[in-house]
């Protein structure tokens, strides 16, 4: 794995918004809506299919924006593109999960001005082919979602004693501060330091690791 990370880097960087390019835990993206709202599984799905639709269909269409125009004209019509996306969400993730669109609260309308939007469609995003631009947005989604359904579901489990609001046997005691906001950063600083370790032992050259191996044994 070290090997093929090393020979490939920059494309694997490029694609990989999943995880080392993770937006959350590599880039501190869009991080608030997570530590605050996702505090059960139910809410982490509702918040990362929001996001997502949100965000890769606005960066799509605002893709197509004049790139005479100026940045700041960009910038607002990126945002009202957004704005008129986030209508039919809330009505598609009403249908699937109608308690957790109140429980999301404002942090669900305020995905229509979050980071990868305003910032990264104009520097980062726009920049890029269509197709480099799509797979780059679906895995950036992908990487939202996982974090938020790690985040969501320990809260749950170990806050409530629940997954997806269903008791769990067996479990005889939960912690109530999972609940609140300083638990969903720390998991999320959890996560990031176990994403960087990971990142650091991909990155360290294999003529060294084969000296640390030949001084253990």
């Amino acid at each position: 794995m070290r090997n093929f990370y090393q020979k490939h880097r920059s494309r694997w960087e490029l694609y990989d918004q999943l995880l080392l390019g993770n937006p959350i835990l590599e880039r501190g993206l869009v991080i608030a809506p997570i530590v605050v709202t996702c505090t059960t599984l139910a809410n982490a799905l509702a918040l990362s299919v929001s996001f997502a639709v949100i965000t890769i269909f606005t960066v799509l269409l605002s893709y197509f924006v004049p790139k005479k125009l100026p940045y700041t004209i960009r910038v607002i019509l990126n945002a009202a593109i957004a704005a008129l996306l986030f209508i039919p969400t809330v009505y598609l993730v009403r249908g699937i999960w109608p308690e957790a669109v109140y429980q999301l609260g404002v942090y669900l309308p305020l995905l229509a001005t979050n980071s990868l939007i305003v910032q990264k469609s104009e520097s980062r995003y726009h920049q890029q082919k269509l197709p480099v631009m799509m797979v780059q947005l679906i895995t950036a989604a992908i990487g939202f979602a996982a974090v938020a359904a790690v985040v969501g579901t320990v809260r749950e489990v170990f806050g409530k004693g629940m997954i997806l609001g269903r008791p769990i046997e067996g479990l005889s005691w939960t912690v109530s501060s999972m609940a609140l906001p300083f638990c969903g950063f720390l998991l999320v600083g959890f996560l990031a330091a176990a994403l960087q370790k990971f990142r650091f032992w991909l990155a360290k050259p294999m003529h060294k690791m084969k000296k640390e191996d030949n001084t253990d044994a």
